[in-house]
């Protein structure tokens, strides 16, 4: 491998990696509050996806279409938690000795792909770059020619995670979402309103997928079935990093994705099967992840 080489693998691998993390840090926030996975939060990202294309593309101001889309998708979020999470739990249907959560989660997923596809049907589509245009697009690092959106990519998803960390540990809303974490019940007898924290995480959650979305457009093609994939990989990740630990996530995700970028770069045709089979070897020998036990347990 040429060094050029080498700078735009490691690159595309971190811009990547960088958005699995995001995914991974929206299924663990709300499997922290609710013990819940909300394996529709591809589809998430895949409405957020389109609809930032179709708002870039009528010709609204990026800044404008960007936060139109998050407001959006916070709503949808807040709105899947109260009909597709809440009714399990009030029931105990939504405890961990039910699963009745990975069907109603996936049930609003399917929703979103058949909305999508009634709209823009079953085409490929790619978004218009949100950072730069023509030769814009490409920059050089120690002789290598990348694309700009990469590069943005990737420091966009590490600063959403410095914040999302930020607000987990140093906020008043993270300290309510660590306390629902540890125990809904005593968090109630703290004043805390265990609901509103739980929609909030679930709100988080929707936010990091758009926020997935809107950076994907222009570097993937666009499809109403592209959630899947990345919301398996977000939950590799988390099986990597562990379910406790943010900082685990972090390091996991970007090495998922380092991982896929030299594979694909070495076997084009079967670049997401080694990554994945890196994940069933390191949990074999590390069921409990990366940090399973780690100090960073917000439990």
């Amino acid at each position: 491998m040429q060094s050029i080489d080498l700078v735009q693998v490691v690159v595309s691998g971190l811009a990547m990696g960088s958005v699995y993390t995001l995914m991974g840090m929206g299924l663990f926030i709300t499997f922290l509050t609710s013990r819940a996975l909300n394996f529709g939060q591809g589809d998430f990202l895949m409405v957020a996806t389109f609809v930032s294309m179709a708002l870039a593309l009528a010709g609204m101001p990026a800044i404008l279409g960007i936060a139109l889309t998050l407001v959006g998708l916070a709503g949808l979020g807040a709105v899947l938690e109260r009909v597709a999470v809440r009714p399990l739990g009030q029931g105990g249907a939504g405890g961990a000795d039910s699963l009745g959560w990975v069907l109603t989660t996936m049930g609003v997923g399917m929703i979103l792909q058949n909305i999508v596809t009634l709209v823009w049907g079953k085409s490929k589509f790619y978004s218009p770059p949100l950072f730069g245009k023509g030769d814009k697009q490409i920059v050089e690092i120690l002789g290598a020619g990348v694309f700009l959106e990469e590069i943005l990519v990737a420091g966009s998803c590490l600063v959403v995670v410095a914040v999302l960390l930020w607000i987990l540990f140093r906020t008043r809303w993270g300290n309510a979402i660590s306390a629902v974490a540890f125990d809904k019940d005593t968090a109630s007898l703290l004043a805390i309103d265990v609901k509103k924290t739980i929609m909030l995480s679930y709100v988080i959650m929707a936010v990091l997928a758009a926020i997935c979305g809107i950076l994907v457009g222009p570097i993937v093609s666009a499809q109403a079935h592209m959630g899947l994939l990345y919301v398996l990989k977000g939950f590799a990740v988390v099986c990597i990093g562990g379910f406790v630990n943010p900082v685990g996530i972090l390091i996991a995700g970007l090495a998922f994705g380092l991982v896929e970028a030299f594979s694909n770069y070495f076997d084009s045709s079967l670049g997401d099967l080694y990554p994945f089979l890196m994940v069933l070897g390191f949990l074999v020998a590390r069921p409990s992840g990366l940090f399973g036990e780690g100090r960073m347990d917000l439990r």
